[in-house]
């Protein structure tokens, strides 16, 4: 059970930078007055979805 949590973890992080790096392509560099370095990976879903429907 250990080792299948540290892959999803390690897969939700992966996600997380990956989304990061499309804000950081788009321009967005914050959120909300936080970096976009600070955010969880819900928020960054929540904040690449809205930018992604607005282009």
């Amino acid at each position: 059970m250990g080792i299948l949590y540290e892959k999803v973890q390690l897969t939700k992080e992966l996600k997380r930078q990956m989304m990061i790096r499309q804000l950081l392509d788009m321009g967005i560099t914050e959120h909300q007055g936080q970096s976009v370095y600070d955010l969880d990976y819900y928020t960054l879903r929540f904040v690449l979805a809205t930018e992604k429907v607005k282009q």
